[in-house]
């Protein structure tokens, strides 16, 4: 903490002096021995030279696999100093030198240092306050992997070449100053073959043909000022459609081009659809025009993460942008639609506007993952999108935030692994979480009128989380003079996890005491109090009675011990936290509970989707934690029989997949499956097997009932599975091939696989081998998974390594897949621990994908022996890398299944028994 903290003082004296030139030698003596020590400690870079241009021309060659650059940086140095250290990392450097204008500047030696992933250049003498040019001429390997300057293979044995440079990745394909905090301009020039395509962040300005060896040099306009880690650049014979964006006015009109395989461009209009509506939607909701003058999205073969924000020039895996109608569910599409609208919102918040550092990147990934919600909600509202936040986002971290495995919103970080593991559910769905509740208390107005306030403000800046919340704190004062909106946030992000609201009746009628506590799922666990905040929360707190909802914020401060609720007369139900907008837990007593379950039993009109979601989210994860009877949180479950929505519905299908895992293997699964069909059936009996003219969420449930039915197999619907994956198996290629109707498929896939031949499943892999949709590659894979044969899913396994058959972005989803079923869990775990060296050599231990496998394959395991075995396989392998936290997590849920299974196994057993007799 002390060293942020200096760093953020050296960084605020370092912007002075770019303002100041006037400063005395004793300041810059101290402030240059300091950055010397920082840049051992913590491989930071001093603020007091950075650059402000970068003239980069890469030469990639597609044949060989291997590049060639030069890059000219403008470097500004504002104190004495003795060498200047750059990042830098795979590349050989072949040349260096330094100019002071016209004045050449002896250097002394340049080193790469591997363990800091910097080049170092040490001078004769002291450099002086100034600005200068260092020239590097440089080459690398485009094979290596598929992050920073890479080669992407196409099918048909043609090559590309594209970039993925986010978090620190850059530094691979040119030396540079890769710290989000070191904005500077670009000109960049690509070498590109006739024929093919040359793509970066601005538009293309000029292209120079060289005659004698058929390639062309492409010139890009001037960038504005941008971190190094939304550089992007693209090499490729692709197609494109574009649309233009009306701005309304705010701004100038540009270009969204959409590029993909050529064979592939017709399915491009989904996403170019999506991206044109919503990108129009950040316009009008910032009120901030697109700063650049085109805006492009391209689908990469090989690509590591769904999408890269990249500014101007967004990269996307083709199963997060391609749509062919014939094959896309709607799950796939609003998937899509969800990671383009991500992306799209980044062009603003994180972009125009980026974090110091990245123990701030909650700014960037939180806000992104809120706003894409908030823009699909606008474009598309039969999705129900603000619903669904609830199981596709809250409920998850939910569960990560309450064990000791977690961190805060904002932690410290220094090291590329700690970088690029903090990229994880907590910034990414615990930020979006606390962003939604922040404008559930601020207003939506208010909310977006800060948002507006915080982007022109600090364009082309960099900032920290104090900044966006002075923003709005103008805002917030408005109806709360007499708080603190950085402190009430404060609580929420400077602290891991989230409080459990107790809710009791108090002594007088119609009143009730509410008290907080941290939750945990494991009760008993010890922790040091490490927070200042005594993990209390200045919590919001709303709530609805059968009257209606109360129309204020009750605020319950996080120094005080209880908060008491005053209700009028005649009130036969209370419930706190009016559709799940706050990050908290509620808990009743148990009368209080009965009566909720009566209003769930009754289809209550004044519960909504979302606060029947809320309920049994948190009914279960309270039975899980001891605090509520396992008799009560199933009670709830009974209502299901009258329950007619998706989310409700995606929440129990959760709930029951995590006892099923927990159940497996004892009597009590078989009891559990006859409750589940109970419940299910009336729904189930709705729905159709034909394609039907129905709503998106009619179309989510339908697929969500089906699905269940399945799983749990009842008897009708696994008959009906299995028939119609066999009418499509073997007429597969034929003229009168079933087809199967795209909402259905991954599911039917799947459990029609369950029992198949090792015949069977050789056909279904050759078919895979053929296919060329990537959705429907992707549903298939899924499938061959799915197998109860120990020695087909072993086949599996084994070809699945040979990157001829699966390439290696998909593989980890291959493990996990095959992980998840029961029958595969063990001999995955058994492969990871044989090839553990050959995974680390493939994906590097800084692969965060990596590390979360172990978390994956694990999460079922319930028993002291597998938690030896984990601990010895640690113990073997103790370079965790960016899975260093997912380590702990791993740790933690076994040690909770244990505990469970001695807990609640043999009471959740017994009501499951109760209610089959």
């Amino acid at each position: 903490m002390l060293t942020r903290l200096l760093t953020n003082n050296l960084r605020k004296l370092a912007n002075l002096l770019k303002n100041n030139a006037k400063h005395s030698h004793f300041t810059a003596k101290l402030v240059t021995e300091y950055s010397e020590t920082k840049m051992k400690d913590c491989d930071r870079f001093t603020p007091l030279v950075y650059p402000t241009n970068y003239d980069l021309v890469l030469k990639p060659d597609l044949k060989t696999g291997v590049f060639e650059g030069t890059v000219k940086i403008n470097i500004t140095v504002k104190a004495d100093q003795k060498k200047i250290a750059l990042h830098s990392k795979f590349l050989k450097i072949k040349g260096l030198t330094l100019n002071r204008g016209d004045e050449a500047i002896s250097i002394l030696k340049y080193l790469t240092e591997k363990q800091s992933q910097q080049l170092v250049v040490h001078f004769e003498n002291v450099l002086k306050s100034g600005n200068y040019q260092m020239n590097i001429e440089f080459s690398g390997d485009l094979s290596r992997k598929i992050v920073g300057f890479y080669l992407s293979h196409l099918k048909d044995n043609r090559t590309m070449v594209a970039s993925k440079f986010q978090p620190t990745y850059a530094r691979q394909a040119f030396p540079c100053f890769d710290e989000p905090d070191f904005k500077a301009t670009y000109d960049i020039a690509l070498v590109k073959p006739e024929g093919y395509v040359a793509l970066s962040n601005m538009n293309e300005i000029s292209v120079t043909q060289d005659p004698s060896s058929n390639l062309e040099t492409v010139k890009f306009a001037t960038s504005v000022p941008m971190s190094t880690y939304l550089a992007c650049f693209v090499v490729c014979d692709f197609g494109y459609k574009d649309v233009e964006i009306n701005t309304s006015g705010i701004g100038n009109t540009f270009k969204l081009r959409s590029f993909a395989q050529k064979n592939e461009l017709h399915k491009i209009d989904f996403a170019q659809d999506i991206g044109k509506r919503a990108t129009e939607f950040y316009i009008r909701y910032y009120e901030v025009e697109f700063p650049l003058p085109k805006l492009d999205m391209i689908a990469i073969p090989d690509y590591i993460s769904g999408a890269t924000e990249h500014w101007g020039l967004i990269t996307y895996r083709e199963t997060s942008f391609l749509v062919d109608e014939a094959t896309a569910s709607v799950k796939n599409k609003i998937s899509i639609a969800n990671t383009i609208a991500h992306e799209l919102a980044h062009m603003w918040f994180g972009n125009l506007v980026t974090m110091k550092w990245w123990d701030e990147v909650w700014l960037n990934e939180g806000f992104a993952s809120y706003m894409q919600v908030k823009s699909l909600n606008a474009i598309e509202p039969s999705w129900a999108m603000l619903d669904q936040f609830l199981t596709k986002t809250v409920h998850p971290v939910l569960v990560t935030d309450a064990k000791l495995s977690s961190h805060p919103i904002v932690q410290t970080v220094s090291t590329p692994d700690q970088i690029t593991s903090i990229f994880d559910t907590i910034s990414y769905n615990k930020g979006a979480s606390i962003l939604r509740m922040l404008e559930g208390f601020i207003g939506e107005e208010n909310f977006r009128r800060g948002v507006s306030d915080y982007l022109k403000k600090f364009q082309y800046g960099n900032t920290v989380t104090q900044d966006l919340l002075s923003c709005l704190e103008v805002y917030f004062k408005q109806d709360n003079p007499d708080l603190s909106l950085t402190h009430i946030m404060d609580t929420w992000t400077q602290q891991m996890g989230y409080p459990l609201l107790y809710v009791e009746p108090g002594n007088g009628t119609n009143t009730y005491v509410v008290t907080q506590k941290r939750f945990l799922l494991d009760p008993d666990a010890e922790y040091t109090n490490d927070s200042k905040f005594n993990y209390r929360w200045y919590v919001p707190v709303t709530y609805k009675t059968n009257k209606g909802n109360c129309g204020r914020v009750l605020w319950f401060p996080d120094t005080v011990e209880s908060v008491t609720l005053n209700l009028d007369d005649n009130i036969s139900w209370l419930k706190i936290n009016n559709n799940q907008i706050g990050y908290y837990r509620v808990h009743y007593a148990d009368e209080m509970w009965q009566n909720l379950i009566l209003e769930l039993n009754a289809k209550s009109k004044e519960l909504t989707i979302s606060d029947r979601a809320h309920l049994l989210d948190d009914a279960f994860a309270l039975a899980e934690a001891g605090s509520l009877p396992y008799n009560i949180a199933l009670d709830l479950t009974t209502y299901l029989t009258v329950e007619d929505d998706e989310v409700p519905w995606t929440t129990a299908v959760s709930i029951f997949g995590d006892l099923a895992r927990k159940l497996l293997n004892t009597p009590a699964y078989d009891d559990l499956k006859s409750y589940i069909h109970g419940l299910v059936k009336p729904v189930y009996e709705k729905q159709s097997w034909e394609k039907v003219n129905i709503g998106v969420i009619e179309r989510l449930l339908r697929a969500r009932i089906l699905t269940l039915a399945t799983r749990y197999q009842l008897p009708d619907a696994e008959e009906k599975v299995r028939n119609l994956f066999l009418s499509w198996l073997n007429g597969h290629g034929t003229p009168d091939a079933v087809v199967i109707e795209p909402d259905l498929r991954d599911f039917v896939y799947y459990y029609g696989m369950r029992s198949a031949t090792q015949q069977e499943w050789d056909k279904l892999w050759e078919i895979y081998l053929k296919e060329t949709d990537v959705l429907e590659a992707t549903k298939i894979r899924s499938a061959l998974s799915a197998s109860r044969d120990a020695n087909i899913l072993k086949r599996y396994l084994e070809l699945s390594w040979d990157e001829a058959n699966i390439r290696s972005q998909d593989y980890l989803n291959v493990l996990a897949d095959v992980s998840d079923n029961p029958t595969g869990t063990g001999l995955v775990w058994d492969d990871v621990r044989t090839r553990w060296p050959q995974l680390v050599e493939r994906f590097t231990l800084n692969s965060r994908y990596l590390g979360g496998l172990i978390t994956s394959i694990t999460k079922s395991f319930s028993t002291q022996q597998k938690l030896n075995e984990m601990e010895a396989f640690f113990a073997q392998y103790p370079e965790a890398g960016a899975g260093e936290a997912s380590r702990k997590r791993a740790l933690e849920t076994v040690h909770n299944n244990i505990k469970w299974s001695q807990k609640h196994r043999a009471s959740v057993a017994a009501w499951l028994e109760k209610r089959r007799s």
